[in-house]
């Protein structure tokens, strides 16, 4: 669910049935116009299980930025994220 697009990135809310991991494949699947099976392994860029425990605690400020794809992902507390280019 795409809620902010423009030029440079999109902004997509992590709905609460969605893991982060899964939220970050079917963002970058939606802002690069491709399949998500034709996405690469998210675990060959970062570890799936560590990115979706290390946003569990729902006290924490946690902002988390790394590239995937073609694409660059920060991670804001687990709700939501962004998606830009490289």
């Amino acid at each position: 669910m795409a809620v902010g697009d423009s030029i440079e990135g999109m902004k997509y809310d992590i709905s609460p049935d969605e893991s982060v991991a899964q939220a970050v494949v079917m963002s970058v699947s939606e802002f690069e116009n491709t399949a998500f099976s034709d996405l690469p392994p998210i675990y060959e860029t970062i570890d799936p299980d560590a990115l979706n425990t290390i946003f569990t605690d729902e006290e924490a400020t946690i902002h988390l930025s790394f590239s995937y794809s073609n694409s660059h992902i920060v991670v804001c507390n687990g709700e939501s994220l962004t998606v830009e280019d490289t």
